[in-house]
């Protein structure tokens, strides 16, 4: 699979979570779901700041709730596919949708 594939594949599969209502997108939301355990993975864009990356990590360690965090595509662009205010952070509610996000990223 190609880059571009890969790409399109990713960005299909945040679009369904996100009008099924399994996702949630800002530093606040996903801090909030992530302590009531709801969240199954993290997305963050590469271009997210390392001070917002660092609340998300260490809300994450400090639950010692293993969810998978990765960073992927840039603010702007994803936001623009899910039709979202800028955000870099974007959080996962459904354990299929994290696993078939999580084959797709690392293939």
């Amino acid at each position: 699979m190609d880059n571009e594939e890969k790409k399109s594949h990713i960005i299909n599969l945040m679009q369904f979570a996100r009008k099924a209502g399994k996702m949630v997108s800002g530093t606040d939301a996903c801090l909030r779901d992530l302590r009531k355990n709801n969240l199954k993975l993290i997305i963050i864009a590469e271009d997210t700041s390392p001070k917002t990356v660092k609340r998300i990590t260490d809300a994450r360690n400090v639950l010692e709730n293993f969810v998978p965090i990765i960073r992927w595509g840039t603010q702007k662009e994803l936001s623009m596919a899910l039709g979202l205010p800028v955000s870099g952070i974007f959080g996962i509610k459904d354990g299929q949708f994290a696993a078939k996000l999580l084959e797709y990223y690392s293939n």
